[in-house]
């Protein structure tokens, strides 16, 4: 499995969750083995944000719970399944960047804290606020 769809699919389920206006750096799910001795990974996911404060994520019937199962069938292959620790890479911010995010209210210089930030261009109309596929205002 390339870490570069489990990756995406931790970016896709952290886009559902409740959010904490902190940027997340990591996703870590534990192995788990049943009674007839099949390993597969828990429904339930660590999420540990930029500041270090952790909390916990559904992750069950999601995309990235479906990669999970297929990295545990991969791992297995090799031998055995290890804890899962999905970096999340935190999207750039340029210096004294004004943005509107889903975050923060008004425009304002964007933080690796801000959520879906646009930028507020100099000249010309502001972008819609939100995620470019989703409608938020």
């Amino acid at each position: 499995m390339e870490i570069r769809k489990l990756t995406s699919a931790a970016v896709e389920a952290l886009q559902h969750r409740e959010s904490t206006g902190k940027a997340v750096t990591c996703v870590t799910v534990e192995p788990t083995r049943d009674d007839s001795g099949w390993v597969s990974y828990e429904d339930t996911a660590l999420v540990t944000h930029h500041d270090g404060e952790t909390q916990t994520l559904n992750i069950r019937d999601t995309a990235l719970s479906a990669a999970l199962e297929q990295h545990a069938d991969d791992e297995a292959e090799l031998g055995s399944v290890q804890t899962a620790v999905i970096l999340v890479p935190l999207h750039e911010v340029t210096p004294n960047n004004e943005v509107r995010c889903e975050e923060h209210p008004g425009v304002h210089v964007e933080t690796v804290a801000c959520r879906w930030p646009h930028n507020v261009p100099a000249d010309g109309p502001e972008p819609q606020v939100g995620y470019p596929y989703r409608v938020t205002d």
